[in-house]
């Protein structure tokens, strides 16, 4: 494990249980996971929150004297003091969320997709409640206190999503899919028949995926307190990868589109090559051409719905230009060669997720409703531009 890494975690830590939606200290918190059962009963031993002796070791090896891997003044500061953002541990109103068992948890564990890597392999159980308790001492002046100011924490209950977006059916038939004049993935062009489905009108919007982090314990994606701002609330989100968006899409009572089904509701049954006809892309109808440098803090993004020219057959938004979309199947380049001719699901297995539709950044070409493209579906490098990335989105579908 680098020191870079770890250097990482206990920022991580708490800068996840800031509710994503603004700056740490004016935000709503994250609701915290449940502490697993096999640390359930984990209790700081009697006397240490306050043990001048326990403290000092706990800042050793928080300052990184005791083992140079295990280092977080890098992303923390030396007294909590967050380098890059976020209050932190300082914070009183974070901490007393804190049972001693979910200090202890989170520090040995770590967070599953974050940079917040495990402790338990590098620090005994004793060294781990040390760090806990010189921690603890952020959050009250630099003093040692007893953890009196707990009090306790109920998880909000999972509701039933609502509003989570309009969908339009698109009937059974059948219709071209592919284009012999493409790309060699998109060969050969060839007849498919889907049953009838229903489809997001328009790509899944910052607010939506709001409301999908305020009931998860989903690390919010990338830059997402840039993106979180009143301005963007209906510009696509992006720097999702493609398991953020299939977790959405299940909170949502839906799923991603296949392929086929996301080819279908760009260029309907008449072979069109793009949502709108056969005519070249222009800014009235697509978002597209902008120069990668220029994400500008999300403003690069249009607000899903702003270009009716561009509606598809079935009077759906953006499906061509703004982001690249995720859809359920697996990359294969030759998979049109063998794929069913009745509603295709897609390679049972393989290396890449397919992406669809273009996005702001690229050229008319990417524009094309048979047009295929892909990236790895997910990473453990959270920050990795290869999986989550400024012009990376997703809409879902749902079958009747």
């Amino acid at each position: 494990m680098s020191g870079r890494m770890i250097a990482q975690c206990i920022m991580v830590l708490v800068s996840s249980l800031t509710l994503s939606g603004g700056i740490a200290g004016s935000a709503e918190l994250m609701p915290l996971d449940p502490v697993p059962a096999a640390y359930a009963n984990n209790k700081m031993p009697a006397g240490w929150w306050t043990d001048p002796k326990i403290i000092e070791e706990g800042k050793k090896i928080y300052v990184g004297e005791a083992d140079p891997l295990v280092s977080c003044t890098g992303c923390h500061g030396e007294d909590g003091e967050p380098v890059r953002s976020g209050e932190g541990v300082r914070s009183l109103k974070h901490t007393k969320r804190f049972s001693d068992s979910y200090w202890f948890w989170r520090v040995a564990e770590g967070i599953p997709k974050t940079p917040m890597m495990p402790y338990k392999s590098l620090l005994s159980e004793d060294q781990i409640w040390q760090v806990v308790a010189f921690m603890h001492t952020f959050s009250h002046g630099g003093k040692p206190v007893e953890h009196k100011d707990y009090t306790g924490y109920k998880r909000p209950e999972k509701i039933k999503p609502k509003n989570v977006g309009p969908m339009v059916l698109v009937p059974a038939g059948e219709f071209t899919m592919g284009n012999n004049e493409g790309g060699d993935d998109e060969k050969p062009e060839h007849k498919v028949f889907l049953n009838a489905y229903y489809i997001d009108v328009y790509e899944v919007t910052v607010g939506q995926y709001a409301k999908f982090l305020d009931f998860t314990s989903i690390f919010p994606p990338p830059k997402w307190t840039t993106m979180n701002e009143p301005p963007h609330q209906n510009r696509p989100v992006v720097n999702v990868d493609w398991a953020d968006a299939n977790n959405y899409c299940k909170w949502a009572g839906k799923r991603l589109p296949t392929e086929a089904e996301w080819e279908k509701a760009a260029r309907g049954t008449d072979g069109r090559i793009y949502p709108w006809g056969n005519d070249p892309p222009d800014p009235l109808r697509a978002n597209y051409g902008k120069e990668k440098e220029k994400w500008n803090k999300h403003d690069a993004l249009a607000p899903v719905g702003q270009l009716k020219a561009g509606k598809s057959p079935y009077g759906i938004y953006d499906l061509a230009g703004n982001v690249w979309e995720w859809v359920n199947d697996w990359y294969d380049q030759d998979y049109y060669a063998t794929s069913p001719s009745q509603n295709p699901p897609g390679p049972k297995s393989g290396k890449y997720k397919v992406m669809r539709g273009g996005s702001w950044d690229f050229a008319p070409e990417s524009l094309r409703s048979a047009r295929r493209d892909f990236n790895i579906p997910s990473t453990t490098d959270y920050d990795s531009p290869a999986y989550r990335n400024f012009n990376s989105g997703f809409r879902c579908a749902k079958s009747p």
